[in-house]
């Protein structure tokens, strides 16, 4: 059971009006009671009134009397909330870590007996979840701040062919299939790029270019553009379609087969041939040139790991 489901249980519990103690807290929910004692003070830093009395037949209940106001929030209201500060809870780095938990408490704690039944009932039949990483990414509050402040930054980047060292402006950050990524003009390369975060080794706060680029300007994209055209089995339509770049681009015909088509810059020849490997013969790649002559070199290459 993950903080937020426990934080539900506790406070289902409180609202019986009885007293617990640390341990018969951890025992039911199978926690130790450093865990247990991590929880009860989150809760109470979220408003929670609990009152927690020494000595034996002491411990934890709720005073009834100094309950917070119930917010106007339908079941489902509160429901959604809870699920979409959930999935940033996978992240292993957040910007608003602590902030992100604490408002989860606020609001449980907030609900009045009945809703909060029924909040944790529908919570047990619906989950939003990323992919659990095991990536930290330590720059990523201080990517966002120098992003709200316009700060250029020199950053070591470790990226799929090599290590660099970038000057970029960061312009935003977004979270997606269990990782962060920075949207930024990068100075290097003379466009805008989207940097994984978790690849970032350090940065540091720089003095900003003489021409201060803007991130939204079409001009600073990439200017070498080739066009794409990949052609889909039926198989492979169904495979593409959860891709989350290619899967809005395919093209179905009338028996279930398709295609891609789209544009791909020649620094992201690589990227796209490992999703086009990925789909093995369900995928044939009609253009560029430089993308399938790409292909033959790496498929040649894989033939010397499996000789005879």
């Amino acid at each position: 059971m993950n903080r937020t489901g426990r934080l539900l249980e506790l406070l289902a519990l409180f609202h019986t009006g009885k007293t617990f103690t640390v341990g018969d807290l951890a025992d039911t929910l199978s926690v130790s009671k450093r865990t247990m004692l991590r929880d009860l003070h989150l809760l109470s830093e979220a408003g929670a009134p609990l009152q927690a009395s020494p000595g034996p037949g002491g411990g934890y209940r709720l005073i009834r009397s100094h309950q917070l106001a119930p917010l106007a929030l339908t079941t489902e209201e509160a429901v959604a909330l809870i699920l979409s500060y959930e999935a940033l809870l996978s992240y292993t780095d957040k910007p608003f870590a602590k902030e992100t938990l604490s408002v989860i408490a606020k609001l449980l704690a907030s609900l009045p007996t009945d809703p909060l039944t029924r909040v944790e009932q529908l919570r047990k039949k619906l989950r939003v979840t990323n992919p659990s990483r095991r990536v930290e990414a330590p720059f990523l509050r201080p990517l966002l701040d120098a992003a709200l402040s316009q700060q250029t930054v020199e950053i070591a980047y470790d990226s799929l062919n090599r290590q660099s060292t970038r000057i970029i402006q960061p312009d935003y950050l977004y979270a997606f299939d269990g990782y962060w990524y920075c949207k930024c003009f990068c100075f290097l390369r003379g466009c805008t790029v989207k940097l994984r975060v978790d690849r970032i080794q350090a940065m540091m706060i720089v003095d900003a270019p003489s021409v201060v680029p803007d991130p939204h300007v079409s001009q600073y994209e990439e200017p070498e553009q080739l066009p794409l055209r990949i052609r889909l089995t039926r198989k492979g339509c169904k495979l593409a379609e959860s891709h989350h770049q290619f899967g809005n681009q395919i093209t179905l015909l009338a028996d279930g087969s398709g295609f891609i088509t789209d544009t791909v810059a020649l620094s992201e020849i690589d990227w796209v041939a490992r999703f086009v490997l990925g789909l093995g013969r369900e995928a044939t790649v009609e253009e560029p040139a430089e993308l399938i002559d790409w292909l033959r070199k790496e498929l040649h290459a894989l033939c010397h790991f499996y000789p005879g």
